[in-house]
Protein backbone atom coordinates (compact mmCIF):
# COMPACT_ATOMS: atom_id res chain seq x y z
CA UNK A 1 0.00 0.00 0.00
CA UNK A 2 1.30 3.27 -0.48
CA UNK A 3 1.81 5.96 1.83
CA UNK A 4 -0.35 9.11 1.83
CA UNK A 5 1.98 11.60 1.15
CA UNK A 6 1.22 15.90 1.85
CA UNK A 7 2.35 18.55 -0.39
CA UNK A 8 1.27 22.29 1.06
CA UNK A 9 2.92 25.52 -0.50
CA UNK A 10 1.96 29.22 -0.55
CA UNK A 11 -1.96 30.95 -1.22
CA UNK A 12 -0.59 32.22 -4.72
CA UNK A 13 3.16 32.67 -5.74
CA UNK A 14 3.61 35.44 -8.12
CA UNK A 15 6.93 34.70 -10.33
CA UNK A 16 8.52 36.54 -13.03
CA UNK A 17 9.76 40.43 -13.76
CA UNK A 18 7.62 43.04 -12.23
CA UNK A 19 5.63 41.00 -9.94
CA UNK A 20 6.23 43.29 -6.95
CA UNK A 21 3.54 45.05 -8.37
CA UNK A 22 1.63 42.55 -7.12
CA UNK A 23 1.66 43.28 -3.59
CA UNK A 24 -0.82 45.87 -3.19
CA UNK A 25 -3.51 44.12 -4.66
CA UNK A 26 -2.46 41.01 -2.69
CA UNK A 27 -2.24 42.83 0.34
CA UNK A 28 -5.69 44.84 0.06
CA UNK A 29 -7.52 41.75 -0.33
CA UNK A 30 -6.08 40.66 3.34
CA UNK A 31 -6.22 43.70 5.19
CA UNK A 32 -6.03 47.75 5.54
CA UNK A 33 -2.87 48.51 7.54
CA UNK A 34 0.18 46.24 6.89
CA UNK A 35 3.71 45.81 8.95
CA UNK A 36 6.10 46.26 6.74
CA UNK A 37 9.01 44.36 8.12
CA UNK A 38 12.78 44.54 6.95
CA UNK A 39 16.43 44.96 7.14
CA UNK A 40 18.35 48.26 8.38
CA UNK A 41 19.96 49.14 4.95
CA UNK A 42 19.97 46.85 2.07
CA UNK A 43 16.14 47.89 0.97
CA UNK A 44 15.99 51.40 1.74
CA UNK A 45 19.45 52.05 -0.09
CA UNK A 46 18.47 50.34 -3.19
CA UNK A 47 15.03 52.27 -2.82
CA UNK A 48 13.32 49.06 -2.72
CA UNK A 49 11.24 49.54 0.69
CA UNK A 50 10.07 53.39 -0.19
CA UNK A 51 8.24 51.55 -3.39
CA UNK A 52 6.82 48.85 -1.84
CA UNK A 53 5.38 51.44 0.49
CA UNK A 54 3.96 53.19 -2.33
CA UNK A 55 2.29 50.58 -4.16
CA UNK A 56 1.09 49.65 -1.08
CA UNK A 57 -0.60 53.51 -0.26
CA UNK A 58 -1.92 53.17 -3.81
CA UNK A 59 -3.91 50.25 -2.91
CA UNK A 60 -5.47 51.40 -0.11
CA UNK A 61 -3.22 49.88 2.58
CA UNK A 62 -1.65 52.02 5.18
CA UNK A 63 1.59 51.19 5.91
CA UNK A 64 3.69 51.19 9.20
CA UNK A 65 7.82 50.65 8.86
CA UNK A 66 9.72 48.20 10.93
CA UNK A 67 12.94 48.45 9.38
CA UNK A 68 15.28 47.09 12.56
CA UNK A 69 16.05 43.19 11.30
CA UNK A 70 19.35 42.15 11.44
CA UNK A 71 20.75 39.50 9.76
CA UNK A 72 20.50 37.13 12.26
CA UNK A 73 16.70 37.97 13.40
CA UNK A 74 16.43 37.60 17.14
CA UNK A 75 13.95 36.64 19.64
CA UNK A 76 13.86 40.44 20.92
CA UNK A 77 13.77 41.84 17.42
CA UNK A 78 10.47 39.47 16.94
CA UNK A 79 8.96 40.52 20.27
CA UNK A 80 9.42 44.23 19.00
CA UNK A 81 7.91 43.73 15.63
CA UNK A 82 5.27 41.91 16.86
CA UNK A 83 4.48 44.32 19.78
CA UNK A 84 4.79 47.23 17.21
CA UNK A 85 2.21 45.45 15.13
CA UNK A 86 -0.41 44.92 17.66
CA UNK A 87 0.27 48.36 19.08
CA UNK A 88 -0.33 50.00 15.68
CA UNK A 89 -3.46 47.61 14.83
CA UNK A 90 -2.03 46.08 11.64
CA UNK A 91 -3.61 43.26 10.40
CA UNK A 92 -1.42 42.06 7.69
CA UNK A 93 2.18 41.66 7.75
CA UNK A 94 4.65 41.93 4.86
CA UNK A 95 8.15 40.77 4.38
CA UNK A 96 10.54 42.24 2.22
CA UNK A 97 14.24 41.14 1.90
CA UNK A 98 16.36 38.23 2.39
CA UNK A 99 15.61 35.15 4.28
CA UNK A 100 15.91 37.23 7.53
CA UNK A 101 13.76 39.71 6.94
CA UNK A 102 11.02 36.89 5.76
CA UNK A 103 11.68 34.82 8.51
CA UNK A 104 11.42 37.54 10.53
CA UNK A 105 8.39 38.84 9.14
CA UNK A 106 6.58 34.97 9.59
CA UNK A 107 7.73 35.43 12.81
CA UNK A 108 5.63 38.46 13.76
CA UNK A 109 2.80 37.82 11.99
CA UNK A 110 2.43 34.44 14.44
CA UNK A 111 3.23 36.11 17.52
CA UNK A 112 1.15 39.36 16.93
CA UNK A 113 -2.05 36.63 17.45
CA UNK A 114 -0.22 34.39 19.96
CA UNK A 115 0.42 34.91 23.43
CA UNK A 116 3.77 35.25 25.04
CA UNK A 117 7.33 35.78 23.55
CA UNK A 118 8.39 33.72 20.65
CA UNK A 119 11.49 32.29 22.89
CA UNK A 120 8.81 30.04 24.09
CA UNK A 121 8.00 28.65 20.63
CA UNK A 122 11.23 28.54 19.84
CA UNK A 123 12.03 25.86 22.64
CA UNK A 124 9.25 24.45 22.10
CA UNK A 125 5.98 25.48 22.82
CA UNK A 126 3.07 24.44 20.69
CA UNK A 127 2.16 26.24 17.89
CA UNK A 128 -1.77 25.69 17.89
CA UNK A 129 -3.20 28.68 15.56
CA UNK A 130 -2.65 30.98 12.47
CA UNK A 131 -0.98 34.24 12.43
CA UNK A 132 -1.59 37.36 11.00
CA UNK A 133 -1.80 37.13 6.73
CA UNK A 134 1.53 37.51 5.40
CA UNK A 135 2.85 38.06 2.38
CA UNK A 136 6.67 37.30 1.81
CA UNK A 137 8.63 39.22 -1.19
CA UNK A 138 12.00 37.83 -1.59
CA UNK A 139 15.03 40.25 -2.76
CA UNK A 140 17.92 37.42 -2.99
CA UNK A 141 17.83 34.37 -4.99
CA UNK A 142 18.91 32.20 -2.22
CA UNK A 143 16.49 31.18 1.39
CA UNK A 144 13.66 30.78 -0.47
CA UNK A 145 11.55 32.12 2.48
CA UNK A 146 8.91 33.46 0.82
CA UNK A 147 7.31 29.96 -0.17
CA UNK A 148 8.66 27.82 2.99
CA UNK A 149 6.79 28.04 6.55
CA UNK A 150 9.87 27.59 8.88
CA UNK A 151 11.52 30.77 10.35
CA UNK A 152 15.20 30.77 11.61
CA UNK A 153 15.28 32.41 14.81
CA UNK A 154 18.19 33.17 16.88
CA UNK A 155 17.58 32.38 21.24
CA UNK A 156 20.27 35.21 22.25
CA UNK A 157 20.46 33.53 25.31
CA UNK A 158 21.44 29.93 24.20
CA UNK A 159 23.60 31.48 21.57
CA UNK A 160 21.72 28.85 18.91
CA UNK A 161 19.86 29.55 15.78
CA UNK A 162 16.75 27.32 15.89
CA UNK A 163 13.74 26.63 13.16
CA UNK A 164 10.37 26.76 13.96
CA UNK A 165 7.75 25.37 11.63
CA UNK A 166 4.38 25.25 11.50
CA UNK A 167 2.13 24.58 8.59
CA UNK A 168 0.17 27.83 9.60
CA UNK A 169 2.78 29.67 8.71
CA UNK A 170 2.83 29.65 4.61
CA UNK A 171 2.32 32.74 3.44
CA UNK A 172 -0.78 33.92 1.92
CA UNK A 173 0.98 35.68 -1.13
CA UNK A 174 4.98 34.44 -2.24
CA UNK A 175 6.33 37.24 -4.27
CA UNK A 176 9.43 36.14 -6.56
CA UNK A 177 10.56 39.11 -8.56
CA UNK A 178 14.30 38.64 -10.32
CA UNK A 179 14.63 42.84 -10.55
CA UNK A 180 15.04 42.82 -6.45
CA UNK A 181 17.89 40.60 -7.17
CA UNK A 182 19.89 43.10 -9.93
CA UNK A 183 21.70 44.73 -7.46
CA UNK A 184 23.20 41.96 -5.61
CA UNK A 185 27.36 41.87 -4.77
CA UNK A 186 28.85 39.16 -6.58
CA UNK A 187 30.15 38.04 -2.73
CA UNK A 188 25.93 37.96 -2.06
CA UNK A 189 25.25 36.36 -5.11
CA UNK A 190 27.79 33.35 -4.71
CA UNK A 191 26.43 33.14 -0.83
CA UNK A 192 22.69 32.95 -1.52
CA UNK A 193 23.31 31.06 -4.78
CA UNK A 194 24.90 28.09 -2.63
CA UNK A 195 22.05 28.76 0.12
CA UNK A 196 19.77 27.77 -2.34
CA UNK A 197 22.06 24.69 -4.26
CA UNK A 198 22.22 23.23 -0.79
CA UNK A 199 18.36 23.06 -0.19
CA UNK A 200 17.78 21.77 -3.65
CA UNK A 201 20.48 18.70 -3.06
CA UNK A 202 19.75 18.40 0.35
CA UNK A 203 15.62 18.31 -0.12
CA UNK A 204 16.29 15.78 -3.11
CA UNK A 205 18.53 13.79 -0.96
CA UNK A 206 15.84 13.88 2.11
CA UNK A 207 14.10 10.92 3.96
CA UNK A 208 11.04 13.15 3.49
CA UNK A 209 11.02 13.71 -0.17
CA UNK A 210 8.38 12.82 -2.49
CA UNK A 211 8.01 12.49 -5.85
CA UNK A 212 6.94 16.08 -6.19
CA UNK A 213 9.23 17.49 -3.93
CA UNK A 214 12.03 15.30 -5.82
CA UNK A 215 11.05 16.49 -9.19
CA UNK A 216 11.38 19.80 -8.14
CA UNK A 217 14.51 19.36 -6.01
CA UNK A 218 16.34 18.47 -9.10
CA UNK A 219 15.26 20.99 -11.33
CA UNK A 220 16.52 23.20 -9.04
CA UNK A 221 20.09 21.98 -9.57
CA UNK A 222 19.60 21.94 -12.88
CA UNK A 223 18.92 25.97 -13.02
CA UNK A 224 21.19 26.56 -10.38
CA UNK A 225 24.08 24.83 -11.64
CA UNK A 226 23.80 26.24 -14.82
CA UNK A 227 23.45 29.73 -14.18
CA UNK A 228 25.19 30.81 -10.81
CA UNK A 229 28.26 31.64 -12.37
CA UNK A 230 27.22 33.98 -14.79
CA UNK A 231 24.82 35.55 -12.37
CA UNK A 232 28.13 36.09 -10.45
CA UNK A 233 30.23 37.06 -13.06
CA UNK A 234 27.82 39.40 -14.48
CA UNK A 235 25.01 40.46 -12.01
CA UNK A 236 23.41 42.47 -14.65
CA UNK A 237 23.01 39.05 -16.91
CA UNK A 238 18.92 39.35 -16.96
CA UNK A 239 18.65 35.87 -17.87
CA UNK A 240 20.29 34.13 -15.03
CA UNK A 241 19.35 36.24 -12.68
CA UNK A 242 15.18 34.69 -13.82
CA UNK A 243 17.03 31.21 -13.70
CA UNK A 244 18.65 31.78 -10.13
CA UNK A 245 15.21 33.22 -8.64
CA UNK A 246 13.40 30.47 -10.56
CA UNK A 247 16.16 27.57 -9.17
CA UNK A 248 16.04 29.25 -5.92
CA UNK A 249 11.85 29.17 -5.37
CA UNK A 250 11.68 25.99 -6.93
CA UNK A 251 14.07 24.72 -3.86
CA UNK A 252 12.09 25.97 -1.51
CA UNK A 253 9.08 25.11 -2.57
CA UNK A 254 11.04 21.64 -2.22
CA UNK A 255 12.43 21.26 0.76
CA UNK A 256 9.31 23.51 2.50
CA UNK A 257 7.89 19.61 1.90
CA UNK A 258 10.88 17.49 2.19
CA UNK A 259 12.41 18.77 5.05
CA UNK A 260 16.84 18.87 4.64
CA UNK A 261 19.48 17.31 5.91
CA UNK A 262 22.80 17.78 7.72
CA UNK A 263 24.47 20.53 6.17
CA UNK A 264 21.94 22.97 7.63
CA UNK A 265 21.84 20.88 11.06
CA UNK A 266 25.73 22.38 11.44
CA UNK A 267 24.89 25.61 9.81
CA UNK A 268 23.29 27.01 12.34
CA UNK A 269 25.58 26.67 15.35
CA UNK A 270 28.29 28.09 13.03
CA UNK A 271 26.28 30.62 12.75
CA UNK A 272 25.23 31.20 15.96
CA UNK A 273 29.04 31.13 17.22
CA UNK A 274 30.88 32.38 15.01
CA UNK A 275 28.83 34.84 12.61
CA UNK A 276 29.35 32.75 9.73
CA UNK A 277 26.90 33.65 6.52
CA UNK A 278 24.69 31.29 6.56
CA UNK A 279 24.50 30.66 2.73
CA UNK A 280 28.52 30.54 2.67
CA UNK A 281 28.55 27.90 5.76
CA UNK A 282 26.04 25.63 3.88
CA UNK A 283 28.52 26.47 0.41
CA UNK A 284 31.89 25.05 2.40
CA UNK A 285 30.18 22.21 4.20
CA UNK A 286 27.44 20.99 1.17
CA UNK A 287 30.60 19.01 0.01
CA UNK A 288 31.96 17.29 3.34
CA UNK A 289 28.14 16.47 4.06
CA UNK A 290 27.85 14.77 0.63
CA UNK A 291 30.49 13.05 1.03
CA UNK A 292 29.65 11.32 4.53
CA UNK A 293 26.04 10.66 2.99
CA UNK A 294 27.48 8.71 -0.28
CA UNK A 295 26.81 5.33 1.03
CA UNK A 296 23.27 6.02 1.61
CA UNK A 297 22.42 7.76 -1.52
CA UNK A 298 24.86 6.82 -4.40
CA UNK A 299 22.39 6.98 -7.30
CA UNK A 300 20.62 10.36 -5.91
CA UNK A 301 24.36 11.24 -6.16
CA UNK A 302 24.71 10.23 -9.15
CA UNK A 303 21.75 12.33 -10.47
CA UNK A 304 23.44 15.01 -8.72
CA UNK A 305 26.04 14.98 -10.95
CA UNK A 306 23.72 14.35 -13.95
CA UNK A 307 21.64 17.78 -13.28
CA UNK A 308 24.93 19.89 -12.77
CA UNK A 309 27.21 18.74 -15.25
CA UNK A 310 24.93 17.34 -18.02
CA UNK A 311 26.63 14.30 -18.23
CA UNK A 312 25.17 11.31 -19.47
CA UNK A 313 25.87 9.22 -16.76
CA UNK A 314 26.63 10.78 -13.34
CA UNK A 315 28.56 9.02 -10.35
CA UNK A 316 28.63 10.51 -6.74
CA UNK A 317 32.20 11.15 -6.86
CA UNK A 318 31.75 13.24 -10.14
CA UNK A 319 28.59 15.58 -7.59
CA UNK A 320 30.97 15.95 -4.97
CA UNK A 321 33.50 17.13 -7.70
CA UNK A 322 31.07 19.14 -9.47
CA UNK A 323 30.02 21.06 -6.18
CA UNK A 324 33.86 22.22 -5.61
CA UNK A 325 34.39 23.26 -9.01
CA UNK A 326 31.61 25.26 -8.68
CA UNK A 327 32.75 26.97 -5.41
CA UNK A 328 36.09 27.25 -6.51
CA UNK A 329 34.38 28.89 -9.15
CA UNK A 330 32.64 32.00 -7.21
CA UNK A 331 35.75 32.28 -4.72
CA UNK A 332 34.63 30.17 -1.67
CA UNK A 333 36.81 27.41 -0.32
CA UNK A 334 35.81 24.31 0.46
CA UNK A 335 35.50 23.76 4.05
CA UNK A 336 36.60 25.61 7.27
CA UNK A 337 40.04 25.40 7.56
CA UNK A 338 40.71 28.70 7.15
CA UNK A 339 38.55 29.91 10.04
CA UNK A 340 40.03 30.87 12.85
CA UNK A 341 37.79 28.04 14.39
CA UNK A 342 39.31 26.39 18.01
CA UNK A 343 39.39 22.88 17.70
CA UNK A 344 38.19 22.62 21.47
CA UNK A 345 34.92 24.07 19.96
CA UNK A 346 33.95 21.16 17.35
CA UNK A 347 32.35 18.92 19.77
CA UNK A 348 30.35 21.60 20.40
CA UNK A 349 29.56 22.34 17.15
CA UNK A 350 28.85 18.51 16.51
CA UNK A 351 26.46 18.57 19.87
CA UNK A 352 24.23 21.71 18.99
CA UNK A 353 24.07 20.47 15.10
CA UNK A 354 22.55 17.44 15.39
CA UNK A 355 19.61 18.82 17.87
CA UNK A 356 18.57 20.40 14.48
CA UNK A 357 15.09 19.17 13.39
CA UNK A 358 17.51 18.96 9.76
CA UNK A 359 18.73 15.98 10.79
CA UNK A 360 15.95 14.01 10.97
CA UNK A 361 15.99 13.57 7.37
CA UNK A 362 18.78 13.14 6.14
CA UNK A 363 19.66 10.55 4.15
CA UNK A 364 22.28 8.92 6.21
CA UNK A 365 21.47 8.33 9.79
CA UNK A 366 23.88 11.02 12.45
CA UNK A 367 25.51 10.91 15.84
CA UNK A 368 27.46 13.16 17.21
CA UNK A 369 30.29 11.67 16.53
CA UNK A 370 29.87 11.32 13.47
CA UNK A 371 28.91 14.90 12.83
CA UNK A 372 31.99 15.64 14.70
CA UNK A 373 34.12 13.63 12.17
CA UNK A 374 32.06 15.92 9.29
CA UNK A 375 33.31 18.84 10.87
CA UNK A 376 36.96 17.76 11.46
CA UNK A 377 37.38 17.06 7.68
CA UNK A 378 35.86 20.00 6.70
CA UNK A 379 38.51 21.67 9.04
CA UNK A 380 40.91 19.97 7.23
CA UNK A 381 39.86 21.55 3.93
Amino acid sequence: MSTIQEFRLPGVIHFGWGAVQRVGEEAARLGRCALLVTGRSAMNRTGWTSRVQSILSAAGVEVVLFDQVESDPSVTTVDRAAGAARGEGCDLVVGLGGGSPMDAARATAAMAAMEGSIVEYVRGRPIDRPGLPLINIASTAGTASEVTSVAVILDEERKLKVGVKSPYWFARAAITDPELTLTMSPDLTAATGLDSLTHAIESYLSTGATPPSEALALRAVELIGGSLREAFANGADRPARERMALGSMTAGMAFANSGLGLVHGLVHPLGARFGLAHGLACGRLLPHVMRYNRPAAEDKLAAVDRALTGKERGTPDGAIAAVESLLSDVKVPSGIGDLDIPQDEMADLAKDGILAGAVRTNPRSVGEEDARRVLEEARRG
